[in-house]
């Protein structure tokens, strides 16, 4: 069944923002370069067929910034949009997906497309990049053109083009999951997908100093979240686990992790990475990741700072990992 949505809600974003902008002064003006002949192609098939493998990245999209704009010359019926987006499961997860969307009214995008450059002499700009739809425009007989996008005086999307693009109606005829963003498992346990392995991280500096871990709550909700680490991961500055369970611990077994804590000694130096670990996130504040194996450390960080190594005994595995 085709999907009508609202092409902001699916590809105009902004990535990055610092600083602030003060147009320059300068009228219109069409950049030399960018003044040729579009490239007329054959029928159109599909987003499959056609977009580049990065369709949104600086040799993809982007490179509709330098492209020559829209003349007369080329008479559109109709435009292809070829997206990317997040997209959330009913069942809770998430997807990337690769998406293709049509519309038939050109009324706003053509004008749009038709404005000219404007001299880029701002005196100031943001550092942030507004995406560049991968846009095509197909004429009566199914041939297509890759239009140039009209720049400001920054060197980004004209704000005109921005604005009709944000608005375009659009009816999405084909989507694909490219991968997984996030488990159906871990969005219903609260997890992360991946996660950092922070006790190997934290032990490969000397800047761990002991604290107080009695600051850590006798009573509060605790998350469990439990990880495997790749083996081609193992060893890194801070390996990335892959979500295997997780969910709310009891309060019962919380308060046996604590007193097994407070009992631990601090850990010796170590160099045996994990297969795996748990990250105890504790609603009233601070955390507890503990290593299944390897060292089998437990990182204790309180809610009022520091962070401390300690032996994760035999025990405390059992509580974390089995309970």
């Amino acid at each position: 069944m085709p999907v009508r949505a609202t092409v902001a809600t699916i590809a105009m974003l902004t990535l990055l923002v610092g600083g602030c902008a003060r147009p320059g002064e300068t009228g219109d003006l069409l950049s030399e370069d960018r003044i040729g002949t579009l490239t007329v192609n054959d029928r159109w098939e599909s987003c499959d067929k056609h977009r580049p493998e990065d369709a949104t990245g600086v040799d993809g999209a982007q490179e509709a910034l330098t492209m020559p704009l829209l003349d007369d010359t080329f008479q559109p019926v109709s435009a292809v949009i070829c997206g990317t987006a997040v997209r959330e499961r009913p069942s809770g997860g998430s997807d990337y997906v690769e998406f293709e969307s049509r519309t038939g009214d050109l009324s706003a995008l053509l004008p749009a497309l038709r404005l000219p450059d404007l001299d880029t002499q701002a005196e100031a700009c943001t550092a942030d990049l507004p995406a560049v739809p991968w846009l095509v425009l197909l004429d009566a007989q199914g041939r297509w053109v890759r239009p140039g996008v009209p720049i400001d005086d920054c060197g980004k999307p004209r704000m005109e083009f921005r604005k009709v693009f944000e608005e375009l109606k659009t009816t999405e005829v084909s989507s694909k999951v490219v991968s997984e963003i996030e488990s159906d498992a871990a969005a219903q346990a609260g997890c992360s997908q991946t996660y950092g392995d922070m006790t190997w991280a934290t032990g490969m500096f000397d800047n761990v100093r002991e604290v107080d871990i009695e600051s850590l709550p006798t009573a509060t909700e605790v998350r469990r979240c439990v990880y495997f680490v790749p083996e081609k991961e193992r060893g890194g500055d801070k390996p990335a686990g892959d979500f295997r369970s997780g969910g709310l611990m009891d309060a019962g077994a919380w308060e046996a992790v604590r007193k097994a804590l407070l009992a631990s000694a601090p850990a010796p130096a170590c160099t045996t990475p994990a297969s795996g670990f748990a990250v105890l996130h504790l609603t009233r504040g601070g955390s507890v990741s503990v290593e299944k194996d390897g060292c089998r450390r437990a990182l204790v960080e309180p809610i009022d700072g520091g962070a401390t190594l300690r032996v994760a005994g035999p025990e405390l595995l059992e509580l974390v990992f089995t309970k």
